[in-house]
């Protein structure tokens, strides 16, 4: 890790959470809407979320640290691709979370023009500077919601007003889901979810008191698909656990229930199918030993790795040493 990285992360993470998440929610606003991003904030967010995600997988900083550098390193093009990597990872790892989180990269099934990709990058790079990379592990971002900072940043008042979301505070509903505090083995059901901030209070309390939220289930709606995307993200980046269902209906019918529970159950399948296509490509190819083809992200990432130093000039050979002019130069020798 080097010295400049080391100072990046001391100057730019503030001791509270929430302050931190504030200042990372500023920059990316300003990032997004100065590169003329557009309307589409779910794009800013989903880079946001992406990086957030693999802090919270990280289990070493100083890998992280490098990571950080690489992606700094990266062109416009170059970081698109490393976010579409991202989320197809996190696909692949948390399938039944797909249903919701597909509102938060379904873009990056078409490559962006190259404004969009520059806004793209420019968010990154905010996010990168302020220190996204600072909190990692299980417990990086297990404490406060950036992502629901985020969505209060990004979305205008008039925006929120015109499909009826009036946000609670964050303090409100923190405490809210403490005073829940549910026991291990018990449902909690959140309809009106919103990105899922009083999930993480009641989850906060049963670790307080010694319990494993990991052993509930956790059951979250909400109406604005944006924030549903968000709350399923924010289920995985709190830690609690598999047992999750996260709808996007009307919380005032139990409809959601049965179809987010089935939507769950087919990506899961989805899932697995690809996965034992993938199995037999590897396979195959293992059989005919035929060589793995370089990726675009991977031949980006090459380009975008720093220059070894030029080698030192030789030294002199002695027969054309002039000891004498040296010693008129004042040098040692």
């Amino acid at each position: 890790m080097t010295t400049t990285t080391v100072a990046r992360r001391a100057n730019a993470v503030p001791s509270d959470p929430r302050e931190h998440a504030r200042a990372i929610a500023e920059a990316v606003d300003e990032a997004w809407h100065s590169r003329y991003g557009g309307s589409r904030i779910e794009v800013p967010m989903s880079v946001v979320a992406a990086l957030a995600l693999v802090a919270r997988e990280a289990s070493d900083a100083d890998q992280l640290d490098r990571l950080g550098e690489a992606a700094e390193r990266l062109d416009p093009e170059g970081f698109w691709l490393l976010v579409q990597r991202l989320w197809c990872e996190f696909a692949a790892l948390r399938p039944d979370l797909n249903p919701r989180t597909k509102h938060l990269w379904y873009w990056i099934d078409e490559e962006p023009d190259e404004t969009t990709q520059r806004a793209i990058h420019a968010v990154g790079q905010a996010a990168l500077r302020r220190g996204i990379f600072g909190r990692w592990g299980a417990d990086g971002w297990g404490d406060t919601d950036l992502l629901g900072m985020l969505l209060q940043t990004m979305k205008s008042h008039g925006g929120r007003k015109g499909i009826g979301q009036f946000l609670t505070p964050e303090s409100v509903t923190l405490l809210l889901g403490r005073m829940v505090a549910p026991d291990e083995g018990a449902r909690v059901l959140e309809p009106c979810a919103g990105t899922g901030t009083m999930l993480l209070g009641a989850a906060q309390a049963m670790r307080e008191n010694g319990l494993d939220p990991t052993k509930c289930e956790w059951w979250a709606n909400d109406l604005d698909p944006l924030a549903a995307a968000l709350c399923a993200v924010n289920l995985h980046l709190w830690g609690l656990g598999w047992r999750v269902v996260v709808g996007c209906g009307d919380g005032l019918q139990d409809a959601w229930m049965h179809e987010a529970l089935r939507d769950r159950q087919v990506a899961i399948d989805e899932m697995q199918a690809a996965w034992r296509q993938a199995m037999q490509i590897v396979a195959v190819r293992q059989l005919l030993d035929l060589p793995t083809p370089e990726s675009d992200l991977e031949r980006a990432m090459r380009k975008a790795r720093p220059k070894p130093p030029p080698p030192p000039p030789p030294a002199p050979a002695s027969s054309t040493f002039d000891a004498e002019a040296a010693y008129r130069q004042g040098r040692l020798f």
